[in-house]
């Protein structure tokens, strides 16, 4: 864990009151403790203390003949709270760490002078950008360029950058909107190397047919 981050930043989960009582209690799902434990070994202090302060209850309901059930509300809440959790990180886990999913791509093989890739061979890709999606049409790594579909869902917008290469954008359907221009279905627009591409953004959704550097970065 980073030196500037403290273990109380890591709580993010619920009560850690309940949270500490249902597991030491046995009240939690297979699925659920390993979630939790998941979230002690990732150092929060404040669940941990929890638990520990919990060991001599524990020593004591060991013993007793006809141990308590946790409250169902308090489970209940808690339960919620650990799918919350659960759905967050599937969530994360099925983004890209960057929108420009195009510099992990492999290159593309050409065994000769033609290259035809069917659509049934392709699928959208999601950028990490709610709304905006890829599509690979064709990588060239030596040459540090790639052809793609992009895809903006109406109100979405993609961030500013700067171009390590040319830029050329085919507007196919819907509206493009970018520093003062919009842009519609057959217009086309060219950025030379090195300059900045502001925002673009579209209303109404958009689809782009875009041949690019592979190391644009974001600003």
């Amino acid at each position: 864990m980073p030196e500037d981050r403290q273990p109380n930043d890591l709580h993010n989960i619920g009560d850690p009151e309940e949270l500490a009582s249902l597991y030491v209690i046995g009240a939690m799902s297979d699925e659920q403790r390993v979630a939790f434990e998941t979230h002690l070994e990732a150092g929060c202090r404040r669940c941990v203390e929890e638990v520990m302060s919990l060991d001599d209850v524990i020593s004591t309901m060991s013993n007793a003949k006809n141990p308590m059930a946790p409250d169902p509300k308090i489970r209940a809440r808690l339960m919620a709270q650990i799918d919350s959790l659960e759905s967050q990180k599937a969530s994360l886990k099925n983004k890209p760490d960057s929108p420009q999913v195009w510099k992990e791509w492999p290159a593309d093989k050409v065994i000769s002078d033609l290259f035809v890739q069917r659509k049934s061979d392709r699928n959208w890709e999601s950028t990490g950008i709610d709304g905006v999606e890829v599509q690979r049409l064709f990588n060239d790594t030596k040459n540090n360029r790639m052809t793609a579909l992009v895809r903006m869902a109406p109100g979405t917008s993609y961030p500013a950058h700067v171009h390590d290469g040319p830029e050329e954008c085919f507007v196919l359907q819907g509206d493009l909107r970018v520093d003062d221009q919009v842009l519609h279905a057959g217009d086309y627009e060219r950025r030379a190397q090195t300059s900045k591409h502001g925002v673009q953004s579209t209303q109404d959704g958009c689809m782009l047919l875009i041949v690019s550097s592979l190391s644009d970065e974001l600003i």
